[in-house]
């Protein structure tokens, strides 16, 4: 019988902390190719610095608190439901403040050579931030999912190398329907209330709030929300080849704002 992997994530975790404490956690390590994955929380005062490596593209998406983001010599405040991408093989600090909560995935994508190449062909699309709240990302609607419900394209293609994210929010009952994607590995994290049933071949799962989901790689897969519920979800999509990446532009279709 398949399986489907999960992981509960404790996002209320650096409430508990004291000042100055950082605490990381591994999301489902080495689960899937390319792309690693950390739950960081954070009590202020702290200073988060990454250093610049070519090897690796950096996203962060930010669950809750507030921050303030260096890059170079700019500072750009992040708070909770943001996502931001930091120009490739770029330093950058993360500073919270005294007595501030904060928490947020650190995203750390692998970077091939042909990736690289993809970079250096359009190397403008890469050398500045990318900062979006999640509720002003582009709406995109997809033959899979019905009218009610509001899919947000939060980091649409070609920003990152074989790598995409988005949202899916609707109420039930509603279904996404059965589908399968066999040029990627997807994930899925279940956001506020979230409450809605994930089926994979013949394995069922019920994805909740603060819960990160490996949808099996090759699996026919669907998802579902019974009525008084709320589907509520970010989905992470890893692309196995750049080629890969027209599924994007073939199967969503942006909507202007």
């Amino acid at each position: 019988m398949m399986e489907i992997k999960t992981q509960e994530i404790s996002t209320n975790l650096q409430d508990h902390l004291s000042e100055g404490d950082i605490v990381i956690t591994l999301v489902l390590p080495d689960e899937i190719k390319d792309i690693n994955i950390e739950h960081v929380a954070v009590k202020g005062p702290f200073m988060i610095n990454e250093q610049r490596n070519p090897n690796f593209y950096n996203i962060l998406l930010i669950l809750k608190g507030n921050a303030i983001l260096h890059v170079g010599d700019k500072k750009y405040i992040i708070n909770n439901r943001s996502i931001a991408r930091i120009p490739y093989n770029h330093a950058f600090k993360i500073e919270i403040l005294y007595g501030e909560n904060f928490c947020f995935f650190h995203l750390k994508k692998v970077i091939d050579e042909h990736d690289y190449q993809v970079i250096s062909s359009n190397s403008s699309s890469h050398v500045t931030l990318y900062l979006k709240e999640f509720d002003k990302c582009p709406i995109y609607t997809e033959d899979i999912k019905s009218r009610k419900t509001i899919n947000r394209m939060m980091l649409p293609e070609g920003l990152v190398p074989r790598f995409c994210m988005g949202s899916v929010e609707t109420t039930g009952p509603d279904i996404v329907q059965e589908h399968e994607h066999p040029m990627l590995d997807q994930l899925f994290f279940g956001l506020d209330n979230c409450k809605c049933t994930c089926i994979a071949d013949d394995a069922e799962v019920l994805l909740e709030q603060n819960m990160m989901l490996h949808i099996p790689l090759g699996s026919t897969h669907s998802v579902s929300v019974d009525s008084g519920s709320i589907l509520s979800y970010i989905w992470f999509d890893i692309f196995f080849s750049n080629e890969g990446e027209k599924y994007m532009k073939e199967q969503h279709s942006l909507v202007d704002q």
